[in-house]
C-alpha cells in the first residue's frame, strides 16, 4: 500500500510539476471524503468516477498528478534534510482547528519550518495595513507584549508594517510567533534572526503554496484564512475602508465567522477601523481589559469556545 501522506501530497502538491491542474482544497476535501486515498492509484479515470464515485472533473486529473510520487518523494525528502516540514490533510499532525473553522477552504497542504505544536495552540492575531504610522506600531508592540507575557503565541502574515511590528516584538520580548506566508517560506527561513528563534523554538513559519512559491493577491488572500483559523482572536490595529488586504481578509472572516474579530479604535485608526464595525468586527478600546475581549462570547456559529485567559493589554 502506498504511503497515505504521499498521495495527499500529490493530489495538491505545487512543488514539483504537473501536467494537470492540482486539486484546490475543496476538490481535495471532497475526494477525502469519497473514497480512500490508498484506493486511488491504478485506475483509469472512468474507473476512479464508476468504482470510487469521483466526479469526472476530479477523477480524469488523479491518474497525472499520482504519476509525481516518485518526484514529491524526492522534493519532500530533500526539504527535510533542511529542516521544513510537510503535513497533509490526511496527517494525524494536521491541525483541526483548521478544519473545524474553514470547513472545505482549509489547506489540503501545509509546508513549514520551526516549531510545529505553536500552530495547535490559539494564538492571539494581529493584523494591519502596510505603511502605518508610529502610534499603529506601538499598538502592534503592545500587543504582542501582553500576549507574550501570557504565554500566547502572536499569529500574522509577516508583511511589512503591522504584521513584522508584532512579529519581531513578540520574538524580541522572548514570546512565540507562528507566521503564516504568502510568498517564499525558503526565504523567509533563511535570515540570521529566524534561524535563531526556529532554533530556540519560538518561530514556526508556515504556508499553504509551495515553499518557493512567489506573492501574489491570491496568495496572500488565503494565507489570511489560516491566519484567522489559528487565532482565537485576531486584532485589525489599522486597516483602509473597502480596499486592501486587511480589508478583505477581515470582512471575509466577519462573513464566514473563521475567527472573532476586533477592530482597534485607538491612535492611529483609520475610517477603515470604524466601517469594519458595521461588518461585524467587535470594538478594541485603549482602555479595554483584553481578558474581557478575549473571554467575551465567541462568534456564533464561529470558531469553538476555548478556556479562558487572562491578558490585560494597557
Amino acid at each position: 500500500m502506498r504511503d497515505i501522506e504521499l498521495l495527499a501530497q500529490a493530489l495538491v502538491s505545487r512543488a514539483v510539476p504537473s501536467p494537470v491542474a492540482p486539486l484546490s482544497s475543496r476538490e481535495f476535501w471532497e475526494v477525502a471524503r469519497t473514497a480512500p486515498l490508498d484506493a486511488l492509484p491504478g485506475r483509469t479515470a472512468t474507473q476512479l468516477s464508476a468504482d470510487l464515485g469521483l466526479t469526472p472533473k476530479i477523477a480524469e486529473r488523479v491518474p497525472d498528478l499520482l504519476g509525481r510520487t516518485r518526484a514529491l518523494a524526492l522534493a519532500t525528502e530533500e526539504l527535510k534534510h533542511k529542516g521544513f516540514w510537510v503535513l497533509t490533510g490526511v496527517s494525524d499532525s494536521y491541525p483541526p482547528r483548521l478544519r473545524d473553522r474553514l470547513g472545505d477552504n482549509a489547506p489540503g497542504l501545509l509546508t513549514g519550518v520551526g516549531n510545529a505544536a505553536l500552530i495547535h495552540e490559539d494564538g492571539l492575531g494581529v493584523v494591519g495595513s502596510r505603511d502605518i504610522p508610529l502610534e499603529s506600531i506601538d499598538v502592534a508592540r503592545r500587543l504582542a507584549r501582553a500576549a507574550t507575557d501570557h504565554g500566547i503565541p502572536i499569529v500574522s502574515g509577516a508583511a511589512r508594517g503591522v504584521d513584522q511590528h508584532a512579529m519581531n516584538a513578540a520574538f524580541q520580548f522572548g514570546g512565540r510567533v507562528v507566521g503564516v506566508l504568502a510568498d517564499s517560506l525558503t526565504r523567509a527561513a533563511s535570515g540570521p534572526a529566524t534561524r535563531r528563534g526556529i532554533a530556540s523554538e519560538q518561530i514556526c513559519l508556515v504556508t499553504p503554496y509551495s515553499p518557493n512559491a512567489p506573492f501574489s493577491t491570491g496568495n496572500a488572500m488565503g494565507r489570511n484564512k489560516v491566519i484567522y483559523a489559528l487565532s482565537r482572536a485576531v486584532v485589525i490595529v489599522r486597516s483602509e475602508e473597502g480596499s486592501g488586504g486587511t480589508w478583505a481578509g477581515a470582512t471575509e472572516a466577519l462573513s464566514k465567522k473563521y475567527s472573532t474579530v476586533y477592530s482597534w479604535l485607538g491612535a492611529g485608526t483609520t475610517s477603515g477601523n470604524e466601517a469594519l464595525l458595521r461588518e461585524g468586527a467587535r470594538a478594541l478600546h485603549p482602555d479595554d481589559d483584553l481578558v474581557a475581549v478575549l473571554n467575551g462570547p465567541p462568534v456564533e456559529g464561529g470558531p469553538k469556545s476555548h478556556d479562558s485567559i487572562s491578558v490585560a493589554l494597557f
